[in-house]
């Protein structure tokens, strides 16, 4: 039996008819969610149970065969893009969930997708917590793996904050099982918090306790348009007075005309400038509804000069829900545009407005023709920086000549050049620019502590490829 054959025989051991080889069954494992990054499996393994998980990497482990873990493969930075010749381990199978203890926290599968995380949490009479734009089909283990941010960080904190435990199978095929649901649980290292965020590189994360929480009794979305950057920026002390701030979001009026268009409406308000929208919840308010607790602090921004044509206010799940849309709508309104280039970086709150202000010119002199589309997290200074062609697609020379000017504009404005989506395979270069070599060099350690054989996302964090 030679070496390939003994390690596909190995394979199909470790979880028999959880195999697939064929090209055409392996197409939606091997491209990423973008579109823009490509690639080529020997097989992807799909196991039901952490036995099966663990005895997967145990074969790849001694037959020195790379394992790209992938959840819902809604990556944006080419994390869960298999290299040439590695097998891609999907937990999407992994979906058994567990009660919902009496302290709120929950143990799931790491399959199980953020939406039905949240239904489990709705039946039970409270909230995940945490919210994606791909919930639907982003799931809890690469959630997890991702540290996770989205729309709700200012109340509900990233995926972190939201996990108490984790169960992770190493390289070799060990089980990690830190599960528990203790609030206090001081002894040793805290694996959890290194596994999540490592972004597949150090363990596959089988399953996650998820901390649920009590949801609001009453919720309200604020729209604002604003003339610019420079009267958003103004008003954010004031905007982080709203009561009961969930999530406070913002977008270029030209993106909000992206997502009216993608909705096949027009928006509810003036859209040039810089749109902020805020969600509001609250169990407690007391002596009103939200919407009259939150009055004074929108008359102050209207006496700051946001007229009123320019607040549109919901209060009704449906009148939320079509508010929201205008912002949330919006990446899907540049898929449809064309594969763009996508970036997602944070900078100072200081720099925030000449950063936003700059960036076009930045982009424009390296590629007059493209075009930028912004959006992003306000209380966060997050920037989600999306540049189409003006047709087809960038020729990827022109594609990475794009990521260096943004990232070098973040970098020299004190930022970070993953405020949430990762490294990845797109940044390993910028993870040294930004954290130095000590750092790196610590991070190196730890890998090849845990993964001697670097078989685990190799290329991902670190340029071992």
């Amino acid at each position: 039996m030679d070496f390939d054959s003994e390690f596909d025989a190995a394979l199909d051991a470790a979880a028999p008819g959880r195999i697939l080889r064929d090209v055409d069954a392996m197409a939606r494992y091997s491209t990423d969610w973008t579109g823009r990054w490509t690639g080529s499996p020997r097989a992807v393994a799909r196991p039901r149970t952490v036995e099966q998980v663990a005895a997967i990497l145990a074969a790849c482990t001694e037959h020195r065969v790379a394992v790209v873990a992938q959840g819902g493969n809604t990556g944006l930075v080419g994390g869960a893009v298999p290299p040439s010749g590695s097998i891609v381990l999907s937990t999407e199978a992994l979906t058994a969930t567990g009660p919902v203890r009496e302290n709120g926290s929950v143990t799931v599968g790491a399959g199980v997708t953020l939406h039905d995380l949240e239904r489990l949490a709705q039946e039970n009479g409270m909230t995940a917590g945490l919210a994606l734009a791909s919930g639907a089909s982003a799931t809890v283990g690469g959630v997890a793996a991702t540290n996770a941010g989205g729309a709700r960080v200012l109340r509900y904190g990233t995926a972190r904050d939201r996990i108490s435990g984790v169960r992770a199978v190493l390289a070799h095929g060990d089980v990690i099982d830190r599960r528990s649901a203790l609030r206090k649980d001081n002894t040793g290292y805290d694996l959890t918090d290194l596994v999540v965020g490592s972004e597949g590189t150090l363990a596959v994360i089988t399953d996650v306790t998820w901390k649920l929480v009590a949801p609001h009794s009453d919720r309200v979305v604020l729209a604002m348009s604003f003339t610019d950057a420079q009267a958003a920026t103004d008003a954010l002390t004031t905007l982080l007075s709203l009561p009961g701030l969930d999530a406070l979001e913002w977008a270029e009026g030209s993106a909000v005309e992206r997502a009216a268009a993608q909705l096949d409406t027009t928006p509810p308000l003036p859209s040039d400038g810089f749109w902020v929208f805020a969600e509001l919840g609250d169990s407690h308010v007391g002596g009103g509804s939200l919407v009259d607790v939150a009055e004074p602090v929108i008359e102050s921004l209207s006496a700051s000069g946001l007229s009123e044509n320019r607040i549109a206010v919901a209060a009704s799940a449906a009148d939320r829900r079509t508010l929201w849309s205008f912002r949330e709508r919006i990446t899907e309104s540049i898929s449809a545009a064309g594969i763009p280039v996508k970036l997602d970086v944070g900078v100072p709150a200081a720099e925030f407005r000449a950063f936003v202000e700059s960036l076009s010119s930045v982009v424009h002199a390296v590629e007059p023709s493209a075009i930028p589309v912004l959006f992003g997290h306000f209380a966060e200074s997050n920037i989600h920086v999306n540049i189409l062609p003006a047709e087809g697609t960038f020729p990827e020379p022109v594609a990475e000549a794009l990521e260096d000017a943004v990232l070098e504009h973040v970098l020299s404005a004190g930022g970070t050049v993953s405020a949430e989506h990762g490294i990845g395979r797109v940044k390993t270069r910028w993870l040294n620019r930004q954290r130095g070599d000590v750092q790196v060099r610590a991070m190196d350690a730890l890998k090849s502590a845990w993964d001697p054989n670097r078989i685990l996302n190799p290329g991902v964090l670190f340029d071992d490829r």
